[in-house]
């Protein structure tokens, strides 16, 4: 009797928790289909005739495309480039002979302690002198800058760990340097990277900060941005 209520009180604990879960994403996708009278109608009214009223609109006169791609492109470039300047870096630390390379890796760290905040005026006054305001280059270094240092730090753990007679054997067959990172050494870097891009790529698609002050104009506008931009004075548009 006891294992059978024990039994029925899970069920019941992991019901609760899926309907917490479930139901806040339950009501954004049928909002969605909802006329925009019965969006701001409460109680909800969970039974409807769907509409695509919401996504033609969206599709046709908000542009929503076009800013889709600027965020992708946005996201991808600055995943990619943080992945290849972090990895090499790492590798460049972990393989120095010197005590430089420890001291060096303290402090890229920091670059993830820093608020957004305080570096948003230096940016905008570099990128301004170099003519990338309003470009697609100028939220991407800026993404750079702040993330290449952390994947650097992260990765540089997971290469120490591995053993030292991978980069011999690599050396005695001929491999430089450079062949050995590629061949050896970021083949097995598998895991965390995909970890770092799934992170990176989130980051950075859903920043807000960046695109509002360094891309100046509605054509490089981003997903976050457009979206904001649904909020008027009077009403918002869900």
């Amino acid at each position: 009797m006891k294992k059978s209520m024990i039994v029925c009180g899970k069920a019941l604990f992991g019901l609760i928790v899926v309907l917490t879960v479930v139901f806040p994403i339950y009501m954004i996708v049928s909002n969605s289909f909802k006329p925009t009278l019965l969006i701001r109608k409460m109680p909800p009214q969970f039974f409807f005739t769907p509409t695509l009223q919401h996504y033609v609109k969206i599709v046709k006169q908000g542009n929503f495309l076009s800013y889709f791609g600027n965020s992708f492109i946005i996201a991808m470039s600055t995943t990619i480039i943080s992945i290849v300047l972090g990895s090499l870096a790492a590798y460049g630390l972990a393989i120095m002979k010197s005590n430089w390379g420890n001291r060096i890796s303290t402090f890229l760290l920091f670059s993830k302690l820093v608020p957004t905040i305080t570096i948003m005026i230096p940016l905008y006054i570099i990128l301004d002198k170099v003519h990338l305001l309003g470009t697609y280059m100028g939220p991407i270094l800026a993404h750079v800058s702040v993330n290449a240092p952390f994947v650097a730090w992260l990765v540089l753990g997971f290469i120490r760990d591995i053993p030292g007679d991978l980069f011999e054997a690599g050396k005695l067959y001929g491999c430089t340097r450079m062949q050995v990172f590629w061949k050896i050494v970021f083949p097995l870097l598998k895991a965390p990277m995909v970890t770092m891009i799934i992170v990176m790529t989130l980051r950075v698609w859903n920043d807000f900060m960046y695109p509002l002050v360094l891309l100046q104009g509605k054509a490089a506008r981003t997903l976050p941005l457009t979206i904001f931009m649904f909020k008027g004075d009077l009403q918002i548009e869900w």
